[in-house]
C-alpha cells in the first residue's frame, strides 16, 4: 500500500538536507524549528526508515541519499505543473482554435487577433475559415473552442450568442450595367442578367431573391473562386456585404430590397461547456472590438 506523504513533508525534508540545518530551514519554511522536525519525523514513519542519522540529524542516512534526488525532482515538477496551471488561467499561456465564415475572418478578424495578440503574445491561435455548414459543425465535434457564423440549423447543443447584422446585395463589376442603377434596387432587377449562385443564396429562402437566384447559370461555393468569376465578367452574384472588401477597385456591393435579407453572425459555442480561460479572452476581446466599430 502507497504511503500517505504529503508535500509539505518532502518540501521540509529537501529543505533540511540543502541547507544542513534544521533552524535555516524553519526560517526558509516560515515554520517553527519544532513543526520542521515533527513533519520530518511523520515522514520516516510513513515511509518505514530514517532519512536523517539519529547521531547528526542533518546528516543523510543512505535511504535518505536515495530518496533526497527524487523528492527534489517531484517538488520541481509540481512548480512547474502549478506555474503552467497558473499562467493558463492568467491567459499567459495557451491555445485557441476558433472556426469562423470567411467574411468575417478577412475582414474583422485580423484586427481583433491584432489586438488579443498584443495582450496575450504567448497564446497561440489557429484559425479555420468555412462555411457556415462546417463552422457549426466544428464547434459541435469540440473541433474548435467556438465559431464565428451565422446558426446554419437551431441545434439543442449549440448557444448562439449574436454579434451583428450583415445584408444581403448585389456584388458586381463596377462597370456591369446594374452598378450604375439608381439606389432602392430590387431583387427583381437581376433578373435577366446572368446569375452567379453560392451558398450564402440560401438566406434568400422564401423570398423573392430566392425565385431569382434559382434561375443562376452558374454555381460556385468557394468565395474566392465567385468573386474571381465576378470580376472576370462571367455574371453577377447575392452576397452578404461583409463577404466584399471595402474599397474593392473592380466590385461593388449594392444593398437590395423587396425585401430587405440580413443574415445575423455570431458567436457558436457548445452548450454546458465552460470556455477554456485564453479562449473566454479570445471572444471578450471581439465583443469589445465590435463594439467599437
Amino acid at each position: 500500500m502507497m504511503p500517505d506523504v504529503k508535500l509539505q513533508q518532502l518540501r521540509y525534508f529537501v529543505l533540511v538536507a540543502e541547507l544542513k540545518s534544521y533552524h535555516s530551514a524553519a526560517e526558509r519554511a516560515s515554520r517553527t524549528q519544532p513543526a520542521i522536525s515533527l513533519a520530518i519525523r511523520e515522514l520516516e514513519h510513513r515511509l518505514g526508515e530514517a532519512l536523517f542519522e539519529r547521531g547528526n540529524k542533518t546528516e543523510l542516512t543512505p535511504f535518505g541519499r536515495h530518496c533526497y534526488p527524487q523528492a527534489k525532482a517531484l517538488l520541481e515538477h509540481y512548480a512547474r505543473v502549478v506555474d503552467q496551471m497558473a499562467q493558463a488561467a492568467d491567459k499567459r499561456i495557451g491555445q485557441v482554435a476558433i472556426a469562423c465564415v470567411p467574411s468575417f475572418a478577412s475582414q474583422l478578424l485580423p484586427g481583433i487577433l491584432d489586438t488579443f495578440a498584443a495582450r496575450y503574445p504567448d497564446v497561440q491561435i489557429s484559425v479555420e475559415d468555412d462555411t457556415a455548414y462546417n463552422v457549426q459543425h466544428r464547434v459541435l465535434q469540440r473541433r474548435v473552442d467556438f465559431g464565428v457564423s451565422s446558426l446554419w440549423n437551431p441545434d439543442p447543443d449549440l448557444a448562439f450568442e449574436p454579434l451583428l447584422h450583415d445584408q444581403m446585395g448585389l456584388v458586381c463589376r463596377r462597370d456591369h450595367p446594374l452598378a450604375g442603377e439608381q439606389p432602392g434596387q430590387q431583387w427583381a432587377d437581376l433578373e435577366g442578367h446572368t446569375l452567379i449562385k453560392n451558398g450564402t443564396v440560401r438566406l434568400l429562402d422564401g423570398t423573392h431573391g430566392q425565385q431569382v437566384m434559382a434561375a443562376a447559370q452558374f454555381s460556385v461555393s468557394n468565395v474566392i473562386s465567385l468573386l474571381a468569376m465576378v470580376r472576370a465578367g462571367l455574371g453577377v452574384t447575392a452576397l452578404p456585404s461583409l463577404a466584399l472588401p471595402e474599397n474593392d477597385p473592380e466590385l461593388c456591393f449594392i444593398a437590395l430590397a423587396g425585401p430587405v435579407v440580413e443574415r445575423e453572425i455570431g458567436l457558436l459555442t457548445p452548450k454546458r461547456q465552460t470556455l477554456a480561460p485564453a479562449a473566454k479572452a479570445l471572444r471578450e476581446c471581439m465583443l469589445e472590438r465590435l463594439e467599437e466599430a
